[in-house]
């Protein structure tokens, strides 16, 4: 008997030579062909994941009786081209649309009458049982989570259920990622893997929490395997998949697998969760052992907005601050990066409640690594819903995918889109462009150190709010400045709103990768740095009168920068800078400016040697866990 043609697509972007697996189509396949009745009557031909010009792609199909494609925003509008090219070429082919694109709406059927069935939600045995269905010649009635036509062209929509995951085989063990791998030698495979999957959490804004079952765990002998196979080919990098990582106790022993693969191994070399907020001792221990391996890249300590409002709407609570202060205390204590993530465009933030939202986590000593991400509306979150929506009055505008550091489209590409909130009834779309100026501004010359050694002292020193300095440093360098870096990054936030413009910036200097306005600006400064700390000089007189008091203090913040082709070099300071700063950055109180002659040297700086590697590896690698300006490397030199 021949076998029917199954082919599933789950395309990506694909940044320098990487690529993540896919993991979605992986897990599907993995699961229905474990099947014998599956196995004997399909064939799976081929599975896509690259962004391939779609005429090369049905060129080779060949007699396909079924078209599988995972859907999320980075690969959306190009799976509908291709699934109507499919269609055209191949009319009997089933056309199947799953993943977290996919609401439980069926008004995509309508509007893509290519499209022949929706998957909602979780795939694996729905996908079985659709096959098992056609091998049967049974109604898809009896397949849940599926929406279809039938032949009198009505649309029905099958039950939801949520199933167990205990049983499901991983597309590590089947063999589907050899596959790829075997296939594709050329390509650096990034693995993720999922040890449960769930959230108890139901975020207005993100669509993880909206299946609402428990948490479901994976045995740990499979998740030990998964996390063997990928360390054995020696990745730079793990992803876990897990919505709470370290929440549960099981957590705690898979860090140390992952930990144990890296000293058989050596790899994978660095390893990233998104935390949990729940179990702050047991994320503590975790994150306080890889940091010894130097395998952590952070711990986010969870706040998307500090205005207790927002967090009624978006339904969250976060850390209280006496919480958020012992731990980022005692994290900085033991040197482990911390990093926290607000989101802009939340409904009920304003202009006023967001400056000083950033204002307080920078007095609460978050300075290592602040991240400002657009609100992106997604269509499965309760934030997607229309009554949401009419109630907090928003309003999104569809831009060019905003997903930074991937490689620059192709001429022919077929865009995708992200819809970022640009206004809100709290926050009109004046507002939101001044917040995005202002957080830029933040990031770029704070949490990226051009200026945050300055920043701390006069805070410290003369009182000066953190939000006071940089609004009236962003004025500076709107109407002032020699540089036109931030004129340039208003007006490209202006066609954000105005022209529907894309929120990175791509510029060759700094290689093939979409950077976000804030690193943007930062390589810029960078790159003309001489240029940057001569003009600002300026602005900082205002604040300090003592010309030789700012000389040592501008030398000693432009000496921490890293740059291209850095040398052994020295600097000589009236004021013990370091010892100074430390003891702030530590989370200590902060004690008087000690007057002396001191010399501190860099023996061993960083070594890259183009501007494209330095805006890889020591920016957008380095960046969360706070390796982006030189601190323990510089030594202070006995004097005679």
């Amino acid at each position: 008997m021949e076998k029917k043609n199954i082919y599933l697509v789950q395309p990506t972007f694909m940044s320098t030579s990487s690529v993540y697996f896919p993991y979605a189509i992986g897990a599907l396949a993995s699961y229905a062909f474990n099947f014998r009745d599956i196995e004997e009557n399909y064939e799976l031909k081929e599975v896509f994941f690259l962004r391939d010009k779609i005429t090369d792609i049905v060129s080779s199909l060949k007699n396909p009786f079924l078209v599988g494609f995972s859907n999320y925003i980075w690969n959306y509008e190009y799976n509908k081209i291709l699934a109507f090219e499919v269609k055209k070429a191949f009319p009997d082919c089933i056309i199947l649309f799953g993943g977290q694109q996919i609401t439980e709406s069926t008004d995509l059927l309508t509007e893509c009458p290519f499209i022949d069935i929706l998957m909602h939600f979780e795939g694996e045995v729905p996908f079985r049982d659709l096959l098992r269905a056609y091998i049967n010649n049974t109604s898809l009635e009896s397949v849940s989570n599926i929406s279809f036509r039938t032949s009198e062209n009505e649309i029905v929509t099958t039950p939801f259920k949520v199933y167990d995951v205990a049983d499901f085989p991983s597309p590590f063990a089947s063999g589907f990622f050899d596959m790829l791998c075997e296939k594709h030698p050329e390509i650096d495979f990034v693995p993720l893997v999922e040890t449960n999957r769930g959230c108890p959490n139901r975020c207005a804004y993100c669509s993880w929490g909206m299946i609402k079952s428990k948490v479901r765990f994976f045995p740990l002998e499979r998740v030990f395997a998964d996390i063997e196979w990928a360390s054995r080919r020696k990745p730079g990098f793990l992803g876990i998949a897990d919505a709470n990582f370290g929440m549960f106790e099981r957590d705690e022993i898979i860090a140390d697998k992952i930990i144990e693969c890296n000293k058989k191994y050596g790899y994978p070399k660095k390893f990233q969760v998104s935390y949990s907020k729940g179990n702050k001792e047991r994320v503590f221990r975790i994150s306080k052992k890889l940091n010894e391996m130097g395998m952590d890249k952070g711990v986010t300590l969870s706040f998307q907005s500090m205005s207790p409002e927002v967090q009624k709407n978006i339904g969250r609570s976060n850390l209280d601050i006496d919480a958020y202060t012992a731990l980022q205390k005692k994290y900085s204590e033991e040197g482990i990066p911390t990093y926290t993530d607000l989101i802009l465009g939340l409904p009920g933030e304003t202009v006023e409640s967001f400056r000083n939202g950033i204002d307080r986590l920078l007095e609460l000593g978050q300075h290592n690594s602040l991240f400002v991400h657009l609100c992106e509306w997604l269509p499965l979150a309760e934030m997607g819903r229309r009554d949401y929506m009419d109630k907090h009055k928003i309003s999104y505008s569809r831009i060019p995918l905003n997903q930074p550091h991937v490689s620059a489209p192709e001429k022919d590409d077929i865009c995708e889109y992200s819809r970022i909130v640009t206004s809100t009834a709290s926050m009109t779309t004046d507002d939101w462009k001044e917040m995005v100026l202002f957080s830029t501004c933040v990031l770029c010359f704070h949490h990226l150190g051009l200026l945050q050694y300055v920043a701390i002292y006069l805070h410290f020193e003369n009182g000066i709010p953190y939000s006071e300095f940089y609004g009236n440093l962003l004025s500076f360098l709107l109407n002032e400045a020699e540089s036109d870096v931030f004129r340039d990054i208003r007006n490209r936030i202006s066609s954000v709103i105005e022209c529907n413009a894309e929120a990175v910036v791509y510029d060759e200097t700094f290689g093939d990768a979409a950077w976000p306005f804030e690193e943007y600006a930062f390589l810029r400064t960078v790159y003309d740095i001489d240029s940057f700390y001569n003009d600002i000089r300026r602005f900082i007189a205002r604040y300090i009168t003592d010309s030789a008091l700012l000389g040592d203090l501008l030398s000693y913040q432009k000496f921490v920068i890293k740059s291209v082709n850095d040398k052994p070099r020295s600097v000589m300071a009236e004021h013990d800078w370091k010892s100074y700063f430390s003891n702030i950055l530590a989370g200590s109180e902060c004690r008087p400016l000690e007057t002396k002659k001191v010399c501190y040297s860099l023996h061993e700086p960083q070594a890259v040697h183009s501007w494209a590697e330095y805006a890889r590896e020591v920016l957008w690698y380095g960046r969360r866990g706070g390796k982006n300006i030189y601190t323990s490397e510089i030594k202070e030199e006995k004097q005679s």
